[in-house]
């Protein structure tokens, strides 16, 4: 497997993911992780920690509200009114910890882009950036607005890629009943973003 050569617990990761996820969604952290492997050479990332974060994303996907709600609690980490009512949001961040505690991940980047890849935040850093993009455009994914993406970055434009994205999302979750706060700054911060 590609993907091994550059991270070579990309076996044990899968096995894992087997474990705890669907089937759709190992497909998925695969394809997001070969995606994260093609944004390495124009965002100057690590191929390692790309592939990692790519495929340790959606750990905790699978985990019920109740589940993620007791281990967002048990390692302390700061839960938000929105995550309360909609624990799925708190995927990431677990699913961070996880990686962090129990799989022995000590790359704060990767930490950072497991942890924010759904809501993002001000000041993430380019692992982060490219994750949250990849999410949303990996190939699997055959929404118009996926496609789109992918055909921004293949016209190699990352900045415009993401703020598509981040547009995307945003007008997405406005029309939802609560917006988390951390989006809401993610997407203001982004107006005066440059790679």
């Amino acid at each position: 497997m590609k993907l091994a050569q550059y991270y070579p617990r990309t076996e044990a990761v899968l096995e894992l993911l087997r474990q705890r996820v669907t089937e759709k969604t190992v497909a998925h952290s695969l394809s997001v992780a070969e995606m994260m492997l093609s944004l390495c050479e124009p965002l100057g990332m690590s191929a390692s920690s790309a592939v990692a974060a790519g495929l340790l994303h959606d750990l905790c996907k699978s985990m019920k509200g109740p589940q993620l709600l007791a281990a967002a609690e048990q390692w302390g980490l700061s839960i938000t009114p929105i995550q309360r009512a909609k624990p799925t949001l708190l995927h990431g961040p677990v699913a961070a910890e996880e990686s962090r505690r129990e799989l022995g991940i000590r790359d704060d980047g990767i930490y950072e882009a497991i942890y924010w890849h759904t809501t993002g935040r001000p000041e993430l850093g380019t692992l982060g950036l490219a994750l949250y993009v990849a999410d949303f455009a990996e190939p699997l994914r055959r929404h118009p607005e996926a496609e789109q993406t992918r055909e921004i970055l293949a016209a190699g434009n990352f900045e415009a890629a993401l703020r598509f994205v981040a547009h995307s999302k945003y007008a997405y979750v406005r029309a939802r009943p609560s917006l988390d706060p951390t989006t809401e700054a993610f997407h203001a911060w982004l107006e005066n973003w440059k790679l």
